[in-house]
This record gives C-alpha cells, sequence and structure tokens, in this order.
C-alpha cells in the first residue's frame, strides 16, 4: 500500500481551546462500528451521560443548539477529558486529516474546515510539495476500478501541479492553462481516447504561454458563442459583462446548497454587498480587485495553494465518476468565491484585511461545501450543467 501526503502534514497539532472557532459544531459526528461498541461498554461514573447523549439509531452524537452534545462552554470535550483521548471516535480522532481512498493507494491531506490547518497551510509561501511512501498495510480490492484510467489521471494531476506552481507566469495565464488542458482531457476520456492523454500533455507543455496558446483561447471563445441564458453582455464589447457573471456564480450556487451553520447566509450578504454593491461597472470593479492586489500582495500565493489543495483533494476522484473538467472548473470556482469574500472583507472593514481574514475566510467557506456530501455533490453538478460554468466564462473571472 502507498500513502501520500504534503510534507506540512505533520505540523498540525490541535490547539484545542485556543482555536478560534469549534469543529464539533454545525454538523452531524457520525460514530465509527467500533467506537459504539466501547460506548455500549464504558463503565463508571460518564456512562450513564455517555449513553444518554448518543443517538444510537443515527450512529452519531445528539446537538443541543447545533452543538455536540459532549461539547462544553470552554469548547473543549468532555469524552476526552472525562473518559480519556482513546475513548474518542474515529472522526474526532483524525479531524482534520482527511483521507481519499483508491485502489493501491491512500492520499492524506489537512482540511481546510480546520482554523489551525488553513494556517498551517496558507503560510506557507514556498511550492507546496507531497511525499509517498510504502507501508505495510492491507490492501482493499475496488470493484470495476479502472486503474489505467487512473494512472493517466495521476499523470495528468501531475502535470497540472507544475501549471499551478509555475511562478514565472501569471496566475490568470495558469488558470486558463488549467482549464484548457483540463478541457482537453475531459474531450479524449469522452471519446474514449485515453492513449491521446500523453500528446495532450506534450501539446500543452509546447505551446506554453504563448501566441499560439492564446490563439487557442482566443478560437475557443469565438467558436462558442454566449448562450441567451447567460449573463448579459457589456454594452461596449462583445464579452460577458464580469460584473454579471460574478454575481450569476453566487446566485446559481448558494441557493442550491444545504446550510450547515445559522447566519451563513447573512454573512455572504455582509460581504458580498460592499463589493457588488459599489460597482456599477468592469472597469470600477477591475479597479477594486488591483487595489485588493495592491494592499494584500500575499493573495497570488493563497491563489496558487488553493488551487493546488482543491485539484489534489478531488480530482483523481474522476476515475469514479470520469468528471475531469468537473472537478477543474470547481477548483477555479471555489477559488474565485474565496478571492470575492477576501475583497468584501477587505471593503467592509475600510480597506483593511489580514493574513488571520483569510484564514476565516477558508475555514467557513471550506466548512459549508466539504462537510456535506450533497453539497460537494451539487457543486460538482453544477459546474457540469449549468451554462454559467462555461468554459468561455471561467476564463473570464
Amino acid at each position: 500500500m502507498q500513502i501520500t501526503k504534503p510534507t506540512f502534514y505533520k505540523e498540525f497539532s490541535c490547539i484545542a481551546g485556543a482555536c478560534p472557532d469549534t469543529c464539533c459544531a454545525g454538523w452531524q459526528i457520525m460514530i465509527d462500528e467500533k467506537s459504539l461498541q466501547k460506548y455500549r461498554r464504558f463503565k463508571g461514573s460518564f456512562r450513564n451521560r455517555l449513553h444518554n447523549d448518543i443517538d444510537w439509531k443515527e450512529h452519531s452524537f445528539c446537538q443541543y443548539d447545533k452543538r455536540c452534545a459532549f461539547l462544553n462552554e470552554d469548547n473543549l470535550c468532555d469524552i476526552y477529558s472525562e473518559a480519556g483521548k482513546d475513548m474518542l471516535c474515529d472522526t474526532c480522532r483524525k479531524y482534520p486529516r482527511h483521507i481519499e481512498e483508491f485502489e493501491g493507494l491512500r492520499e492524506y491531506s489537512l482540511s481546510l474546515s480546520c482554523p489551525e490547518a488553513a494556517r498551517i497551510f496558507l503560510s506557507h509561501k514556498e511550492k507546496i510539495t507531497f511525499f509517498t511512501r510504502e507501508v505495510a498495510a492491507p490492501e482493499e480490492t475496488f470493484d470495476d476500478f479502472d486503474y489505467f484510467l487512473f494512472t493517466a489521471l495521476m499523470d495528468t494531476r501531475d502535470y497540472l501541479f507544475s501549471v499551478i506552481q509555475d511562478r514565472s507566469i501569471p496566475v490568470r495565464l495558469r488558470r486558463q492553462k488549467l482549464l484548457a488542458c483540463a478541457h482537453d482531457f475531459q474531450l479524449s476520456l469522452d471519446k474514449n481516447e485515453l492513449f491521446q492523454w500523453e500528446d495532450i500533455c506534450d501539446r500543452h507543455q509546447k505551446s506554453g504561454y504563448g501566441e499560439k496558446f492564446l490563439n487557442k483561447i482566443q478560437k475557443w471563445n469565438n467558436d462558442h458563442p454566449v448562450s441567451s441564458e447567460q449573463p448579459s453582455k457589456d454594452s461596449t464589447s462583445d464579452t460577458v459583462s464580469l460584473l454579471a457573471l460574478c454575481k450569476q456564480i453566487w446566485r446559481t450556487v448558494i441557493p442550491q446548497m444545504e446550510v450547515l451553520r445559522p447566519g451563513w447566509h447573512t454573512y455572504l450578504r455582509k460581504t458580498l454587498v460592499p463589493l457588488y454593491g459599489s460597482c456599477q461597472n468592469d472597469t470600477e470593479l477591475t479597479e477594486i480587485y488591483a487595489a485588493f492586489a495592491h494592499d494584500y500582495p500575499d493573495w497570488t500565493v493563497h491563489e496558487e495553494q488553493l488551487l493546488l489543495y482543491w485539484i489534489y483533494t478531488y480530482f483523481c476522484g474522476a476515475v469514479y465518476d470520469d468528471q475531469i473538467f468537473a472537478k477543474v472548473k470547481m477548483a477555479v470556482v471555489c477559488t474565485f468565491m474565496i478571492h470575492e469574500l477576501a475583497i468584501g472583507t477587505w471593503l467592509k472593514n475600510n480597506r483593511h484585511f489580514t493574513f488571520e481574514d483569510m484564514i476565516s475566510i477558508c475555514y467557513r467557506f471550506s466548512r459549508e461545501l466539504e462537510h456535506s456530501d450533497p453539497n460537494l455533490n451539487e457543486i460538482e453538478r453544477l459546474m457540469d450543467e449549468e451554462d454559467v460554468f462555461d468554459f468561455r466564462n471561467l476564463l473570464t473571472i
């Protein structure tokens, strides 16, 4: 069995009561069967509470006001303090460590939804790297696992990593290359022509970011006129209005998502209104973007790291559903949404923005998306089916 981890993986250590938020509120915490057996057999004065505050039918901890029943007023776990750390269930013991399972491979990451994990991740200004090693562990066989496709996805992801981390190139062009590659890879998979993947990589490497690549992007735009369902065109050009497009992305995504924490929609409204409400046209919006980039230059590195995070965590999952392009679109859109929340926060705070603000935005966004399988499935469906997430539009944002 092989395992892959980011090099910063072991830097994480729970900061417990010093954490600005808690991982024990806002979602249902499921209990593994082994832990349930331990809770059933537990002896001592804590036994009654343990038994009364577990939903044995749902295999989860009870909640009060969306908080785990065992989360005390100091945001510490009573199971840990009363019964010991060995009594924590798998979910509580492992979080924020996240595992993606493939045949013969486990990929570990730290979830962006944890404030301390987000701090560790975002504080790395150097290029993020990963290590893979063999471990003695039984290998599980997955039914109908397409190993040929998985190998192609792994090789493709390595190439996408190199695109994302090429700091000699402006991030905007890196995003466009990322989308163009994924678009071409999806076409080859749809045509059952996986043998062309190496040629696609070679072609994109040779075209680089020069005139040939830019001409290809322009040709794609010319060959795919904007649908009537798309946001309105700017009256002064033949391109989609950036301001209208940005608003439409939020209007398309947010109503379809379940809310995990009370106040999420209020937070979005209070954060985004200062941004979009202050702009009358694309020129004003791009001027605000430029001013934020000037005031918070670390965003360039954060954008690179965030794109890498989404691609590392979800891209190879396409082996199970063939949704290559949708997963890359999701990476671009999620990074875009965090960017807009950052600028909205900057404006709301009188053009003041800190690293702590960025951490807060990332873990709040991640908690609403990544801790809900329905939300993850829905956003991927939207990427695949909604016109607003057309390739041409995503080249624009």
